[in-house]
């Protein structure tokens, strides 16, 4: 077998996908692709990818395409979980991502799965259109070049007023009244539009909002994208009615799920989920998750007894850190606090070294997502009284972040630090996403740090400011921005080590940053402005009520 068959993850079903020279994502790539005068074949990928499993024994294994891959080829192949950054910038529109690149490692062309014959006739063709015109390709790659030059700077924009509305309307408009979810087919979760949904009808006390958050969430576990034998939600809906799945299960997915399943109080949902992935997905020995368990439709159609029998689908066993923390954060919302703490233990000894941040997986290098959802675990780890170290580590992430992939003349974060610079990984891209993480965790510390001389406050809104021309653009897509915008004049504290008044806390308000670092009252503080103690857990629910009118008037309309 060639040495592609023990670098390479390829279908777990027979295929001879192993028989293209395929290199990893590196220097000796583009100087063979530079030296040989070919264009770069870029296979996108991922584990628990269905089509991709299907590229590999039918596209990548019919002998034609093999030979002509190898003759007139570099080809390189690319797992999507560890490198988001290359995905990030090489997608053509889903999985497998099939592109061609100059040996500068520019998009010449590309697509997503493609049959045989297709293959081959674009194969042939964009090999010889590459050896006749040069000139010709030297001319489109200097346009998009600059094209994506000006990409951070259009990015930016001002936190304008009735942005929150805007996208909560954006999320209303695309809500599916009959079956629940968003938008048509195929249907994919979107939790954080349904973590938007739940927060809002908190603030807004809006019944409506929290009944489609609900039916959304009953509709999933109600129908085929949910694992009625072993638990666990598959990646989406090839259907509107959420009837006909793609059956991969994927850990980023569920720290989201179990998050609004929490958030929502749909406890047997939440407990069938939780166990799914504490009895597929965690290593019992460190407590931490792996990342992906593959599709497997024959497997799923299965009952119970029948599975008994059965070989499960593939399990990715990588630790993505950003993943893990996320979970964390979801556990620790969902009251699973000796699970979340081992995850956190684990997860930090394992990713974790001050002065250099978290990395990504094994061999991968940290990227922002891991950062920021380090941070932000860290800082609910502190919390939920997990110790003091985590505010310790918390501080030390925030400048670790600031320094590696903060931009100092626009304000927000770049996707990755830098380092490899291949291809279009010079390109610096600020994800909306993870800007927004960033800054929901930076609200929390600002606001656990009481410290006005601080920057932690000016650094979230900075990171919102970064990607605020985006939001509509994205519409609903854009829930996690409206999430953390929203917090920046909401967010409330209260100082108490009493568990149950915590609790009752965070059940009354959504945004309240909990610091245990008190007595056995609970006190409210919203801004400079302070409540007298209280002991009872209706009494902080009023209080909170009594802070969110009286700190900020008008602030729900106001923003910048």
């Amino acid at each position: 077998m060639p040495e592609a068959g023990a670098e390479f993850h390829f279908s777990p079903r027979p295929n001879r996908a192993s028989e293209i020279n395929w290199h990893p994502w590196s220097q000796g790539a583009f100087d063979e692709a530079r030296q040989t005068g070919r264009p770069i074949l870029l296979s996108i990928s991922a584990v628990w990818c269905h089509w991709c499993h299907v590229m590999d024994e039918t596209t990548y294994s019919h002998p034609g395409v093999i030979d002509i891959i190898n003759t007139n080829y570099v080809p390189v192949r690319v797992d999507n979980d560890v490198r988001p950054d290359i995905n990030q910038r090489y997608n053509m529109g889903g999985w497998p991502t099939t592109a061609f690149l100059t040996s500068s490692g520019d998009i010449l062309t590309g697509g997503t799965y493609m049959p045989p014959d297709q293959m081959a006739s674009a194969l042939m063709k964009v090999a010889d259109y590459y050896r006749s015109n040069q000139a010709d390709i030297a001319s489109r790659v200097l346009e998009a070049r600059k094209r994506a030059a000006s990409g951070v700077a259009r990015s930016a924009g001002d936190l304008e007023e009735g942005l929150v509305d805007e996208i909560l309307d954006a999320v209303r408009s695309a809500y599916d009244s009959e079956y629940g979810g968003f938008g048509n087919a195929p249907k994919f979760p979107q939790t954080d539009a349904i973590l938007l949904l739940l927060e809002q009808s908190v603030l807004r006390s809006d019944a409506e909002l929290r009944r489609m958050a609900m039916h959304t969430l009953d509709q999933m576990t109600g129908g085929g994208t949910y694992d009625h034998v072993e638990g666990g939600f598959f990646r989406y809906s090839t259907t509107q009615d959420w009837s006909v799945p793609h059956f991969e299960k994927m850990l980023e997915d569920h720290a989201g799920l179990v998050q609004a399943l929490a958030l929502a109080g749909m406890t047997e949902a939440l407990d069938r989920t939780t166990r799914y992935l504490d009895e597929v997905l965690r290593d019992p020995k460190s407590g931490l998750y792996a990342g992906s368990q593959d599709a497997d439709e024959h497997y799923y159609t299965m009952d119970a007894e029948e599975r008994k029998q059965s070989q499960a689908p593939y399990v990715d066993r990588r630790i993505y850190t950003s993943w893990n923390a996320a979970l964390a954060i979801a556990y620790l919302d969902a009251g699973k606090q000796e699970l979340a703490a081992k995850l956190l233990d684990s997860l930090f000894k394992r990713a974790y070294r001050p002065g250099e941040g978290m990395t990504h997986a094994e061999g991968a290098d940290g990227q922002l997502g891991d950062q920021v959802w380090s941070l932000f675990a860290a800082v609910r780890a502190y919390q939920h009284g997990l110790g003091d170290r985590w505010i310790e580590i918390a501080l030390e992430l925030s400048a670790h972040i600031e320094e590696r992939y903060g931009d100092s003349e626009l304000g927000g974060y770049f996707d990755r630090a830098g380092g490899d610079e291949l291809g279009r990984l010079g390109e610096r891209i600020k994800p909306l996403a993870e800007n927004s993480i960033a800054a929901m965790a930076l609200i929390e510390l600002d606001i656990l740090r009481g410290d006005p001389a601080a920057p932690f406050r000016e650094h979230a809104r900075r990171a919102l400011e970064a990607v605020a021309a985006l939001p509509r653009q994205y519409g609903l897509m854009a829930a996690v921005f409206a999430r953390a915008l929203d917090r920046l004049p909401h967010a409330i504290k209260v100082t108490t080590k009493n568990l149950e008044l915590a609790r009752a806390g965070r059940a009354a308000h959504p945004y309240v940053a909990v610091d245990p670092d008190g007595d056995l009252r609970a006190v409210v503080c919203a801004g400079t402005i302070c409540l007298a103690p209280v002991t009872t857990p209706t009494a902080v629910a009023e209080a909170l009520r009594q802070a969110s009118t009286t700190s900020a008037p008008g602030a729900r309309r106001a923003h910048s």
